[in-house]
């Protein structure tokens, strides 16, 4: 990281260089939006009859979209090698249309992703955001090495109540421990509660 940066502040990065990198990066957001693509295409596999319900894999979502594409295909990989299409492209079609355009494309997305080098302001305006995430953590550190994080005193506590007696049975210490007279309230009409 630090060369990139050095190298973005000294001489200029090799033009070549960046823009593959730049070209796998949008290759590989092509490759996700083909993911997606393949992964809502399955449902087009699960309408064909001869589907039996589960996994669709690549071959059976060519096959669905464009059969005589694949089956051109086919012929064509076979006449160079036949070994080549049993071996491994028909492994390779077994597995998720969304799995062989989804992995490349998350790789190259993330490795190949442009590096941006901040301004002088920006980076101080992170550090400062950085220290305003972290001074709670750090007033709470220093407010509990001076002895004053033993306990939580926002938590409500109910000592002095003693509403239980030894057997577990409520019982009032007085009267008025249940004083619960409501002097704003009229009392209910005709002597009902």
């Amino acid at each position: 990281m630090s060369a990139i940066i050095v190298a973005r502040a000294g001489a200029p990065p090799h033009k070549k260089a960046m823009s593959l990198r730049r070209i796998a990066f949008y290759l590989g957001w092509l490759l996700l939006l083909a993911a997606f693509a393949a992964g809502a295409g399955g449902a087009v596999v699960h309408t064909n009859p001869t589907h039996d319900g589960g996994m669709v894999s690549a071959h059976d979502l060519w096959y669905t979209l464009f059969p005589g594409n694949l089956v051109v295909t086919q012929i064509r990989v076979e006449r160079l090698s036949p070994e080549l299409w049993s071996a491994v492209i028909r492994p390779l079609l077994n597995l998720p249309a969304w799995f062989l355009t989804g992995v490349p494309g998350t790789l190259l997305a993330w490795f190949c992703r442009p590096v941006r080098v901040l301004t002088p302001d920006e980076e101080k305006d992170m550090r400062e955001t950085e220290d305003a995430m972290f001074l709670y953590d750090a007033l709470a550190e220093q407010a509990e090495a001076e002895g004053y994080g033993e306990g939580d005193d926002r938590a409500p506590t109910h000592e002095e109540q003693h509403f239980l007696d030894g057997s577990g049975i409520t019982a009032a210490d007085s009267t008025a421990d249940f004083d619960i007279t409501l002097p704003d309230k009229n009392p209910p009409p005709d002597g009902r509660r």
